[in-house]
């Protein structure tokens, strides 16, 4: 997929305004500004995409309105996924039986309304007779093995008793449901839908235009502390999707501060027909016609206007909770949202390997995990944001080093490059994400290929998951020093894994893992060796903060020789690169004359600083972004590419 540099990676398409039902909590059929518009053809569909994807766009979002009114959705997922992308759709499964056999194969992820199993509380909500057809399509597609549903329940005051019947709906016919407590963003929002016809119901004035008091008073109302408890006691119930994130977003939403989206920034927002929606389709008032390829509009005056001058500063902005603009920015902003985030994300792929808990069980795991996450909050709040798009974090020179909020002392310049080598902040090097997800990705699938779901493992990983993160939060200033037990408990869970997995390849991780605890070096080369794992030069690094010398010294004869002085010492000082000119920040990206562009900032101010990562990460190419941490972060310990 031939991609130009920008920052755009997603896009929702607005496939159509259109829709069946007709839900208190949405302004779609209400509002006349969606009244009328054109659609794309078959050919307009795959132009659309097709100039999405030179973009760089590789996860598309098809919503509406109700996307299977249109008649080309079949063209539009199958062109999508031809090109490479990454296909979610959102639908309320009252016309989509029809078409579900060609189209679930095709998108990665179908979302389907369910906010209640009550006939007649989702007929007072959606103003349709249809829940007979959602329960009927999920069944259906369940019983011919699709796995790819996700549940979305809107979750209210009025429907929260109902919620313990949909997580059990959820679990029975196992498809994962995504908790959302319901936020207004629009004068005539209800919970259910208002009485009334709807040309009684149209609105004179939403989503900036014409702001009245009303407008105002409903968009502040958010979710009470009450039912966002409710919402977060949910995180460890089987196939419950709960986003930690969202909750604090929703917890500390202040209309005195502006919000930050994605919204043309990050995520393009494509109409019916085509244009660019601004600012975004929540606060649509403006609009771009797609009279130009998309790679001429995202770079047009007024986009990029309203991106910098309004997005999330508008009144409707500031009280904006519309989590598809707001989660994707978290990604790319190190601060607590991100680390909440990271925290759900791994949680929702460790329960499948836990099993069912005990009410008991789950009461100990909220009660850990309320404090953990406590401690995330407190030790990540002086977390500041990058003062640039693309900047992941604010970061200062000092004395040939860089100051950021992720460490207690500065770092080298070798480590602010390799955390910008990505696109965003999954693979920062000082995120307890980067190493837990070791327990997911590789540990966990492995004992679970050797049959061990009945041993505990898996139920007990969920332990291991809050200590990896206590253990791993020190790596943030100001974190406090970890339970000693943590690491106890971790050595614990690694030596019964280990007896398992020994000469397995996810032995490797494990060692890893391993070496955070207090298992003894000899025990764990017992089993694995964390010798040529992709993580074994980062948990090196990391060891130097987390251990103490001595811990170092016994560990060090299970990594590679070239990570000795790391471990044992100090690495050696910078060697001094090859003569030659300095390279272009885009020429050093793809790899040429790292060394020199390196040395070439290691004194470099911070205005400089900022200027020069800014062409870097505007150059990001993921194909070669790990080559190029990884080249960086020997550089760094003073070791030799192998």
């Amino acid at each position: 997929m031939a991609t130009a540099l920008t920052r755009f990676r997603h896009a929702r398409m607005y496939l159509t305004f259109r829709c069946n039902s007709r839900c208190g909590y949405c302004n779609v059929w209400q509002d006349p500004v969606f009244d009328g518009h054109q659609e794309l053809t078959s050919d307009g569909l795959r132009r659309c995409l097709d100039e999405l994807a030179e973009l760089g766009v590789t996860y598309l979002d098809i919503t509406g309105g109700e996307p299977s009114l249109h008649r080309e959705l079949v063209t539009a997922v199958r062109h999508a996924r031809d090109l490479g992308m990454t296909v979610e759709l959102t639908t309320n499964a009252i016309r989509f039986a029809p078409l579900a056999a060609e189209i679930v194969p095709l998108v990665d992820t179908l979302n389907i309304s369910l906010d209640t199993l009550s006939a007649e509380r989702y007929h007072r909500i959606r103003g349709t007779d249809t829940l007979d057809r959602t329960l009927a399509l999920v069944e259906g597609l369940r019983a011919g093995g699709a796995a790819n549903l996700k549940l979305i329940c809107v979750v209210t005051e009025q429907n929260a008793a109902e919620l313990d019947g949909v997580l059990a709906y959820s679990r029975q016919h196992r498809v994962p449901v995504y908790l959302a407590p319901m936020f207004s963003y629009f004068a005539a929002q209800s919970e259910v839908r208002p009485a009334g016809s709807v040309r009684m119901l149209k609105l004179a004035a939403v989503n900036g235009r014409g702001g009245t008091a009303a407008v105002a008073e409903a968009s502040a109302r958010v979710p009470s502390s009450p039912l966002l408890r409710r919402v977060a006691e949910q995180r460890y119930t089987p196939y419950a999707v709960v986003n930690l994130a969202f909750l604090h977003h929703l917890r500390t939403l202040d209309p005195a501060e502006a919000t930050a989206c994605g919204a043309n920034s990050r995520i393009l927002t494509i109409g019916p027909d085509g244009r660019v929606m601004l600012p975004c389709y929540h606060e649509w008032d403006a609009s771009l016609a797609w009279e130009r390829p998309y790679r001429e509009l995202v770079r047009d005056p007024e986009l990029i206007r309203v991106r910098e001058q309004e997005v999330g500063h508008r009144p409707g902005c500031r009280r904006c909770a519309v989590f598809p603009y707001l989660g994707l920015p978290m990604s790319h902003r190190l601060t607590t949202p991100f680390l909440l985030q990271a925290f759900s994300r791994e949680l929702d792929r460790l329960k499948p390997y836990a099993g069912a808990l005990t009410p008991r069980r789950r009461a100990e795991l909220l009660e850990r995990s309320d404090a953990l996450l406590a401690e995330v909050e407190r030790a990540s709040a002086p977390l500041r944001p990058g003062e640039h798009l693309d900047e992941l974090y604010h970061f200062e020179a000092v004395d040939g080093l860089v100051r950021t909020g992720l460490a207690e002392e500065p770092v080298p310049v070798e480590e602010l490059l390799a955390d910008h080598a990505h696109d965003d902040c999954w693979r920062v090097q000082r995120t307890p994400h980067r190493i837990v997800r070791l327990l997911y990705t590789e540990i966990l699938p492995a004992l679970a290929a050797e049959g061990q779901d009945g041993t505990g493992l898996g139920a007990d990983a969920l332990d291991v998951h809050l200590d990896c993160w206590h253990i791993l939060l020190a790596l943030l200033p100001g974190s406090g020093v970890p339970d000693p037990s943590a690491r106890q408990r971790l050595a614990h869970w690694c030596a019964r894994a280990g007896a398992v997995l020994g000469g397995r390849r996810a032995a490797s991780a494990l060692a890893l893992l391993a070496s955070l605890g207090t298992l003894p070096a000899a025990d764990i080369a017992s089993w694995g060796s964390p010798r040529g794992h992709t993580e074994e030069a980062l948990t090196v690094k990391l060891l130097r903060s987390l251990a103490s010398p001595g811990r170092r010294a016994e560990l060090a004869v299970l990594f590679s020789p070239e990570f000795g002085p790391a471990l044992t010492g100090e690495p050696p000082a910078p060697v001094a690169p090859p003569a030659g000119p300095v390279p272009a920040p885009e020429d050093a990206r793809a790899g040429r004359g790292v060394e020199r562009f390196v040395a070439s900032l290691r004194h470099a101010d911070t205005d400089t600083l900022r200027t020069a990562l800014r062409r870097w990460k505007a150059a990001a190419d993921p194909a070669t972004a790990a080559d190029i941490e990884r080249r960086l972060l020997l550089a760094e310990l003073g070791a030799v590419a192998r």
